[in-house]
């Protein structure tokens, strides 16, 4: 008879050793329910629309990539004001701690993977009444001391589990390329500032060229006021010319304060602690290489944050329909018990169980059925932003092209109207000297070509900046990108 009993309890374990080996199987090879992400695959047109406008010549411009872009302007002030900004921009460092954020996040979703393994201590002194049920009318004191090791798992069969797994870890794919993006917004936006910074200076250097011009009409026209030659009229007229000048000249003091208040920021500095010098720029922007392929858009940071957000999406589909299933679940304890602390660590004092439970849900009035909808249209939702970040990816590119082509033919006709404009004041002075026209007619005359001269240098900077916006638009740079490498999102694709 022992021997049968043995014999029945060893069937029991091997049974249980099975049916538990066979759900931890199923944990590791079950089915993942919801759809599974495929990235699409429409690819984009092989040239932009719009061509960058031709030089004639060679710049020697580098064919360069995404962490070195701000080398084709050969600009030593910006490649110093670029290395502090990646090493101190408050925002990229806002933007690392996101990343470190959701890899920690990723780490916490992909310990469901493995059991949850505690240990407990518990020491007790109880005494239970004499009247109680089922003690015989005899009253009991005694101690219950317990140090037990708990075991808890979930088995994955439905790939609830996987799924959160890989809807984390899109998500740290998508805050990386996030760290990308800003970075690429904080470079080029630094790069817009200082340019604009620097077409103020060219400006201030045209009105304060004028405004030497204009003092020698000022004394001009008070020594031949003074010489009964011409009326007081004159006089005033040049002097409040004089003044609006002046008064041009502040109104810059203050944009480029704003400016290099603005720098300042970008690269993590106390606005009150950091100055630039002045340095017109009066260049041309580098060279755009013609035939840019526009499967350059594919390394844009923003297209690749929207693809991986998609994915996470997708995945947080099939962790809603997972709940539709049962959550089976394992428990197990091992350890010891004992009325006294004595004894607690002998064989005889061992305790230990194994089970496992199936949970599903029956009803809930419609609860699972609301989260799986609310997952799915958060995946269209991520779908539609993706297609909307790859159209507005493409329309930015074709601005930057469009508006690099005609302002280069809006310089060149600028360039002529400055040489007229000098050409008529020169005119309007001789004349005036001879006294063939009054002195209105030089203001006219001094009015235009200072306004042409700083329209000309406002064009400069806005190549400049133009040039900036191409290369953040372009992701980085006009470097060639690898074929096969990445793909442009479909505008088809949805959650199956």
């Amino acid at each position: 008879m022992d021997n049968v009993k043995r014999a029945l309890r060893g069937a029991r374990r091997r049974g249980t050793a099975a049916a538990l080996g066979g759900l931890l199987v199923l944990s590791a090879a079950g089915c993942a329910v919801g759809p599974k992400y495929r990235p699409p695959d429409v690819p984009g047109p092989p040239q932009f629309k719009e061509r960058p406008p031709a030089t004639g010549g060679d710049s020697g411009a580098p064919a360069i990539a995404y962490a070195d872009w701000w080398r084709v302007f050969n600009d030593p002030a910006l490649d110093d004001l670029e290395r502090q900004a990646v090493t101190a921009n408050l925002d990229i460092r806002v933007a690392v701690a996101r990343v470190d954020q959701a890899a920690a996040g990723a780490r916490y979703a992909g310990s469901f993977l493995f059991p949850t393994v505690s240990l407990g201590a518990a020491a007790s002194g109880n005494r239970e009444a004499q009247n109680r049920p089922n003690t015989n009318g005899r009253a009991a004191a005694y101690n219950d001391f317990q140090l037990p090791l708990i075991l808890s798992y979930e088995v994955d069969a439905w790939g609830r589990v996987r799924r959160s797994l890989e809807s984390a870890h899109a998500v740290e794919q998508a805050t990386e390329a996030d760290l990308r993006f800003v970075q690429l917004s904080i470079q080029t936006g630094l790069a817009v500032d200082y340019y604009s910074l620097r077409q103020n200076d060219a400006e201030q250097q045209v009105l304060q060229q004028t405004l030497e011009e204009l003092q020698r009409a000022v004394d001009l026209t008070t020594q031949r006021f003074r010489g009964g030659v011409t009326s007081e009229l004159e006089v005033k007229q040049a002097q409040g010319l004089l003044d609006q000048t002046r008064a041009q000249a502040q109104a810059l003091d203050i944009q480029r304060a704003e400016l290099e208040h603005a720098i300042a920021v970008l690269i993590g500095r106390a606005a009150s602690e950091f100055a630039l010098p002045r340095a017109p720029f009066d260049g041309a922007p580098p060279e755009v290489p013609a035939g840019i392929p526009a499967d350059l858009l594919v390394r844009r940071p923003d297209i690749a944050e929207a693809d991986r957000f998609a994915a996470s999406a997708a995945a947080a589909v099939g962790v809603a329909k997972a709940a539709y299933l049962p959550q089976i679940s394992l428990t197990g304890l091992a350890g010891f018990e004992s009325t006294a602390a004595s004894s607690l660590f002998t064989w005889a004092n061992a305790i230990a169980s194994l089970g496992a439970s199936a949970l599903t849900p029956v009803f809930n009035r419609g609860r699972v059925r609301a989260g799986v909808d609310e997952a799915a249209a958060a995946y269209r939702q991520s779908l539609a932003q993706y297609q909307k970040t790859v159209l507005v990816a493409y329309q930015e590119v074709e601005d930057q092209l469009a508006g690099l082509r005609f302002l280069q033919g809006e310089g060149a006709s600028e360039t002529a109207a400055i040489d007229a404009a000098r050409q008529a004041l020169q005119i309007a002075l001789d004349r005036y000297q001879g006294g063939l026209v009054s002195y209105l007619d030089v203001v006219f005359a001094q009015t235009a070509l200072l306004a042409n001269q700083r329209v000309s240098a406002q064009i400069s900077g806005q190549r400049m900046t133009a040039t900036v916006m191409l290369i953040k638009a372009l992701g980085g740079g006009w470097l060639q990108v690898p074929s096969g490498s990445t793909r442009i999102p479909s505008m088809s694709q949805g959650p199956s």
